[in-house]
């Protein structure tokens, strides 16, 4: 049984380890995890169609084509995809017909290192969700373990009475 607590570093460089790269359709989960290793940690500048475009710390900037192919999704798939994930206030994004520009809401409660506060309402869902499921396994293997107790009590009272039978 694990408790899901505290934080795990994953670094970027995962995308290039031969379990990632296995070529697969990719699940919502996985492109949500792709896109905040996706994400900028820092902030950079980018030359995008002769211009040079600032990209902050959240931000991913891409194209609705590139992620079709890096999530082997459909153009429609990925766009309610995108959509879904701004109606749940995770991300929001704007696109054009050179680029779509994906920010991340409350990226640093997914990279800053020396938060160890109060997580984002999403995995915070998550985390209660899976506690909810994990105290219920908890009563049901006590429950067990207790039958268990209670029958090996029976069944040693019962082989006592018949060692004292002279059986």
């Amino acid at each position: 049984m694990y408790m899901h607590r505290g934080w795990i570093k994953l670094h970027r460089r995962i995308q290039s380890h031969w379990l990632y790269e296995e070529e697969r359709v990719f699940s919502r989960y996985e492109a949500w995890i792709n896109l905040l290793m996706m994400a900028n940690h820092t902030e950079n500048k980018l030359l995008i169609d002769s211009k040079l475009v600032t990209v902050k710390p959240g931000q991913v900037i891409t194209s609705i084509r590139k992620l079709c192919e890096r999530f082997s999704w459909s153009n429609t798939k990925v766009q309610r995809f995108l959509k879904l994930l701004e109606q749940d206030e995770m991300i929001t994004f704007k696109s054009d017909t050179k680029k779509t520009v994906i920010c991340i809401v409350a990226y640093e409660s997914y990279h800053n290192k020396d938060r160890e506060g109060a997580p984002h309402k999403h995995t915070k869902n998550i985390v209660e969700a899976h506690q909810k499921h994990t105290n219920k396994n908890v009563k049901e293997c006590m429950m067990n373990k207790q039958n268990k107790s209670l029958n090996n009590i029976i069944s040693m009272n019962t082989t006592q009475q018949i060692y004292n039978y002279g059986f």
